[in-house]
């Protein structure tokens, strides 16, 4: 029993459910290489194919069909027995989940405008990490990043902001490094390890000849690059809609209105409230965040 896949099998059951990894990957919060790197797991542990493969959809084979039936029965099962034993807090706060690029950049600076505007809205703060699923039957809104709108059963997606990335630097590194905003060519440039392409297209966009704009610090998350920017240590490509307070307060600034146009964006997503109260309450933040 301890050596059971459960990751895999998880994600063999969500797989099942779609019938492609993209629309598994939306739902897990994982890309799908990831969901394809779990299946062939599974596969090797069974010693058996699950999926006929037909370019972008697949087919279970009839020899994966009652495992499906019995994990979804035993996760129905098991999430029963956990929703039986959880006795939930009273009263209930609204529980809003944020990537932490959001949570850092926009949510905790500005959530004293909306605890200002709704004292009695009680809120819990917890992060929804990339690449790990949501459970909405903990969570009621959350914030996250997706190449494209999510479409998961019982949640509705808005568009948050825009991923929009522009070409930024510290103050301090503009007035000492910089003879002009575009001269930075040869760096230091900081790199999102996440978007490994992202100077070479603004580059080609601009077109300025950069033949080494790959080089330069990476960073796995978009804080860290942003805690990097604002020491000065380069120029990064940084989504506008989360550096605002920044530039209003000269700690970055923007070098080009050029403008490298990710494939994704920010998105809010929340679940349909059983409760009148619920309902207003989740209707206050969120229009309060998409103001």
């Amino acid at each position: 029993m301890h050596n059971l896949p459960f990751k895999a099998l998880y994600t063999f059951s969500i797989v099942a459910r779609y019938n492609n990894f993209q629309d598994a990957a939306s739902r897990l919060f994982i890309t799908p290489s990831a969901v394809s790197h779990q299946i062939k797991n599974l596969e090797r542990h069974l010693g058996c194919a699950l999926f006929l493969r037909k370019g972008n959809q697949l087919q279970i084979l009839p020899q994966a069909e009652q495992l499906v039936r019995v994990l979804n029965l035993s996760f129905s099962e098991i999430n029963t027995a956990c929703s039986a034993l959880q006795t939930p807090a009273i009263p209930q706060k609204l529980v809003i989940a944020a990537i932490p690029s959001v949570a850092t950049c926009w949510l905790i600076p500005n959530l004293k405008y909306f605890q200002r505007s709704f004292p009695a809205i009680d809120l819990h703060i917890t992060y929804a990490m990339h690449g790990t699923s949501l459970d909405f039957n903990d969570i009621d809104i959350a914030f996250v990043y997706a190449k494209t709108p999510l479409n998961l059963p019982g949640i509705t997606t808005q568009l948050f902001r825009s991923a929009k990335s522009y070409p930024v630097c510290s103050s301090e590194f503009y007035n000492s490094q910089l003879a002009n905003p575009l001269d930075f060519s040869k760096g230091p440039l900081l790199q999102d390890s996440n978007m490994s392409d992202g100077w070479p297209q603004w580059f080609k966009k601009a077109d300025i000849h950069a033949p080494n704009c790959h080089l330069g610090l990476a960073f796995d998350d978009f804080n860290l690059l942003r805690a990097a920017a604002l020491s000065g240590q380069g120029v990064a490509l940084c989504a506008r809609a989360l550096i605002e307070d920044d530039l209003k307060a000269k700690r970055l600034v923007q070098l080009s209105d050029i403008a490298l146009d990710n494939e994704g964006g920010y998105y809010l997503l929340h679940k349909q409230q059983s409760s009148a109260e619920r309902i207003q309450q989740s209707q206050a933040f969120i229009d309060w965040a998409l103001t």
